[in-house]
């Protein structure tokens, strides 16, 4: 078979990997593995082994790929699943890039909602693209600070449509978020005024705009309120509104986002080493089904469908293709949801 990793091109067997790891030593096992002849490889050793690559010039799930293409057994279980989740995240991005991004990012005409969405919708995928860089599940503190975001940015999403003027405030609150942090910054140049912090653009942006921006907030919210989120809800309030599948997320998923996002002393860290790549697979699989959401959100937003009818069914195909193990079983898959 022909495979291309990294931009190098090669022919592979499943005979040429047997006879090529034959007699060699394998290493210490850390996380994947493959079991080739009887004996268990790290799957990068086995992959540079047999290609003649660099380790750093692919990744594991670039290995991977290419071994369940030549059925060759990858294990153990859990963490294979933990691959797969994270290559689903990847092919999403994928179908995210060629299908969604370009028609999002072309808007010409954009109406205030528009930008709200788009808005979201920018921030979101940020936020995948930098969960794709977190590779380890020694990273599981960083990818659940980034889940937790996509959690908040999803159901800001879906709250767009539950909220009286919501368009409205949301462009006010980026504004009241503005002078709240110019005003902080000029407070703490006015009490440290040897303090290296230029507080000039600040300072001319609350001349220009504060009032404006005071005036815009009462009208909005009230001269009294509180305003700590552009809906003036807090997060469980925002998430009764949403419905579910956020609730269940809010209830059960949520508070161990937070414990590993900032909260306070050591909860969520009394740890085995373990516990890392459940949390990481916890963690990867939630950022899937957000994903997800978000991505329906704007497909329904701006009616993809009308255009493509077998949109959904691509993003579907996006999402199931990291669990089939052959190419016949990919091809299967694409010919029952594409045609």
């Amino acid at each position: 078979m022909k495979f291309t990793v990294g931009g190098t091109e090669f022919a592979l067997s499943k005979a040429d990997v047997e006879l090529r790891l034959h007699d060699v030593e394998p290493e210490v096992i850390r996380e994947l593995y493959v079991e080739v002849n009887g004996v268990m490889f790290p799957i990068k050793q086995a992959f540079s082994h047999i290609t003649g690559m660099q380790r750093g010039g692919f990744t594991s799930h670039d290995a991977m790929r290419v071994f369940r293409k030549l059925s060759i057994s990858i294990g153990p279980d859990s963490a294979t699943f933990s691959e797969r989740l994270y290559t689903v995240i990847k092919n999403l991005n994928e179908f995210d890039k060629k299908e969604i991004y370009g028609v999002v990012s072309g808007l010409i005409a954009q109406t205030d909602r528009d930008r709200c969405f788009r808005g979201i919708y920018l921030r979101a995928k940020a936020n995948v693209e930098s969960l794709l860089s977190l590779r380890y599940h020694r990273d599981f503190q960083a990818i659940a600070m980034v889940t937790r975001s996509l959690f908040e940015l999803a159901v800001d999403m879906k709250l767009i449509e539950q909220i009286p003027d919501a368009v409205t405030k949301i462009a006010a609150f980026s504004e009241v978020e503005k002078l709240r942090a110019a005003r902080m910054i000029v407070a703490f140049k006015t009490a440290h005024p040897s303090a290296s912090v230029d507080a000039t653009v600040p300072a001319m942006f609350i001349k220009n705009n504060a009032d404006t921006i005071e005036m815009q907030r009462n009208t909005v919210w009230g001269a009294k309120a509180k305003v700590s989120h552009w809906s003036g809800l807090s997060l469980k309030e925002r998430v009764t509104l949403v419905k579910e599948p956020f609730e269940e997320m809010y209830a059960n998923k949520y508070p161990q986002l937070s414990w590993y996002t900032h909260a306070a002393g050591l909860a969520g860290f009394d740890l085995k080493t373990s516990s890392y790549e459940k949390l990481a697979t916890t963690h990867h699989y939630l950022a899937v089904q957000l994903y997800k959401l978000l991505l329906r959100a704007i497909i329904d937003e701006y009616q993809f469908v009308k255009w493509d009818s077998k949109i959904f069914d691509k993003m579907k195909l996006a999402e199931q293709m990291p669990f089939m193990d052959t190419e016949d079983e990919v091809m299967a898959l694409e010919r029952q949801l594409l045609g």
